[in-house]
C-alpha cells in the first residue's frame, strides 16, 4: 500500500501543478498524470488480487513518471496559441473518395468470408487471422500494409476539417471502425477516438462534457469487443478485464524474465536488427509478443519501461524518459502554436502516452511509426493551400 500512496500523492501533486500552471487537458503532463492515476486507483481495488509491485519496479516507475513530467510542465507551453482561431486550409489535389469507397467494400467482403469460414465463431475466427492463428485473405494484409497512410489521411481531413470534406472524413471514420472489427483489435479501436479528441480538444472544438461522453461510449464498444471476441470457455468479467489490463502490467515489469543471452539492446534496437537480419549482417530480431509471466494472472504486458528496463535497467529508463519527455514535449509544443503538421504528428502519437501504462507503443512498433511520419510529410508536401480563413 506504501508504493499506492506515495504514486498518488505524486500524481497529484503533479496535476495541482498542472492546474496551477493552467496546463491544457490535452497536455501530455495532464495525459500522463492522468493515465497513471487510474493505475495507482485501480491498483488500490485490485492488489490482493496480484503480487506485490516489486521495489525494482517502482523505482523504475519514480523514474520514468518523474522525469517526464517535469520536462512536460518545465518546457511544455501551458495555453493553446491563439494561432488556432485562425484556419488554414489544405486539401489534397486528388480526389481519393473511389478508392476509398472500394476499400471499405473489399473489407467489408474479407470480413463476411473470413468471419464465416473459419473454425471458431465470426469474431473469434477475425481475431485469429489478427493474430496469425489462421490463414486469410489478401485484402486484410494489404489494409495492414497501407493502415498507417489511411491513419495519416483520417488525422489530416481531421486537421483540417471543413464542410467540402465532410464525406471524407466519414469514409475514413468507416474504415476505420472497419479496420478494428476486421482486427477485432481494442487499440485499433481507442487510436483513432484519442487522436479524433486531442485534434478536437487542441483546436477548441471539444467541450469537457463531451469527452466524457465519448469516452463512456469507446470504453463500452472496447469492453463489448472484448466479449464478441472471447472464445465460448473465457469466463473472465469486466472486473477480470479491468484489473488485468489496467494494474497488471505495473506489477509485472518487476518479475519479467530478463533474458540474457539476448544480444546488445535487443528490444530498444529491435527495429535495426530487422533491417540487419534483411540484409543478412544481423541476427534475427525478438519477437514482439512477449513471453507470459505469472503475477500471479498471466500476463505478457509490462508497461511502456519494458524494452529500455530490459536492455539497460535503471539507467535505460531515464535515458528513455529524457527521449520520451523531450519528443513528446516539441510534438505538443508545435501543436500548441498552430504547427497543423505538429498536430498530426502529436495526435497520431498520442497513443504512445495514453497506453504507457500497458506496453511501449512508440519504439516497439517503430517501423509503423517511421511509415506513419514518412506518409504525414508526404501527404503535407502533397497537399495544397486553398486558402486562409479569419
Amino acid at each position: 500500500m506504501f508504493y499506492h500512496e506515495s504514486a498518488l500523492a505524486l500524481i497529484v501533486m503533479m496535476l495541482v501543478l498542472a492546474v496551477v500552471r493552467r496546463s491544457s487537458l490535452y497536455s501530455p503532463l495532464v495525459i500522463s498524470s492522468s493515465v497513471w492515476l487510474v493505475v495507482f486507483i485501480a491498483g488500490v481495488i485490485f492488489q490482493d488480487r496480484f503480487y506485490p509491485i516489486q521495489e525494482t519496479a517502482f523505482i523504475a516507475w519514480l523514474i520514468w513518471f518523474m522525469v517526464t513530467s517535469l520536462i512536460f510542465f518545465l518546457f511544455c507551453p501551458s495555453i493553446v496559441n491563439r494561432a488556432w482561431t485562425e484556419t488554414e486550409i489544405r486539401r489534397i489535389p486528388v480526389d481519393y473518395t473511389l478508392p476509398l469507397v472500394a476499400l471499405i467494400g473489399l473489407l467489408c467482403y474479407s470480413i463476411w468470408v473470413v468471419g464465416n469460414t473459419g473454425p471458431e465463431h465470426f469474431f473469434l475466427n477475425l481475431r485469429m487471422l489478427a493474430t496469425n492463428k489462421i490463414e486469410g485473405t489478401a485484402t486484410l494484409g494489404m489494409l495492414k500494409r497501407i493502415y498507417p497512410l489511411i491513419f495519416t489521411l483520417f488525422l489530416f481531413e481531421h486537421v483540417y476539417e471543413r464542410r467540402e470534406n465532410r464525406h471524407l472524413r466519414f469514409l475514413l471514420w468507416c474504415l476505420m471502425l472497419l479496420y478494428a472489427v476486421a482486427m477485432m483489435s481494442k487499440l485499433s479501436l481507442l487510436t483513432p477516438a484519442v487522436s479524433w479528441a486531442i485534434i478536437q480538444g487542441i483546436t477548441g472544438k471539444l467541450k469537457v462534457s463531451r469527452i466524457v461522453v465519448l469516452s463512456t461510449v469507446v470504453f463500452a464498444s472496447m469492453i463489448s469487443l472484448h466479449f464478441l471476441r472471447a472464445s465460448v470457455s473465457d469466463e473472465s468479467t469486466i472486473v477480470d478485464i479491468l484489473a488485468g489490463y489496467i494494474y497488471s502490467p505495473i506489477v509485472a515489469l518487476g518479475y519479467m524474465n530478463i533474458d540474457e543471452s539476448l544480444p546488445f539492446g535487443a528490444y530498444v534496437f529491435r527495429f535495426f536488427y530487422a533491417v540487419g537480419n534483411l540484409m543478412g549482417i544481423a541476427q534475427l530480431p525478438v519477437k514482439t509478443i512477449l513471453s507470459f509471466v505469472g503475477v500471479p494472472e498471466p500476463t505478457n504486458v509490462y508497461t511502456v519501461m519494458q524494452p529500455f528496463y530490459h536492455d539497460f535497467g535503471l539507467l535505460g529508463v531515464l535515458l528513455e524518459a529524457v527521449s520520451y519527455g523531450l519528443f513528446f514535449t516539441c510534438l505538443y509544443w508545435l501543436s500548441a502554436n498552430g504547427s497543423r503538421f505538429g498536430l498530426v504528428l502529436f495526435s497520431g502519437y498520442s497513443i504512445v502516452l495514453i497506453m504507457q501504462f500497458f506496453a511501449d507503443l512508440l519504439i516497439t512498433m517503430f517501423s509503423g511509426n517511421l511509415q506513419f511520419f514518412i506518409y504525414a510529410l508526404a501527404v503535407f508536401l502533397a497537399s495544397k493551400r486553398v486558402h486562409h480563413v479569419y
